[in-house]
């Protein structure tokens, strides 16, 4: 059974219309995040690029 939560579905079709954007914002901590968001606001966070880049080609290759 394959399960997909709203997120993954929202990360596939904001990168299936060419607005899926992936920003590093300052963090109300002194570090930083990842923003994955598309053209109507924020998705999810990832703590690394590197994370935000696997999130995301995972959920491109299960939507293939």
């Amino acid at each position: 059974m394959r399960l997909l939560s709203a997120t993954d579905l929202a990360i596939a079709v904001a990168h299936k219309a060419g607005t899926l954007t992936i920003v590093e914002r300052p963090s109300r901590f002194g570090d930083t995040y990842i923003a994955i968001g598309d053209d109507h606001g924020l998705i999810e966070v990832a703590l690394s690029r590197v994370e935000a880049d696997a999130r995301v080609a995972a959920i491109v290759e299960a939507a293939r």
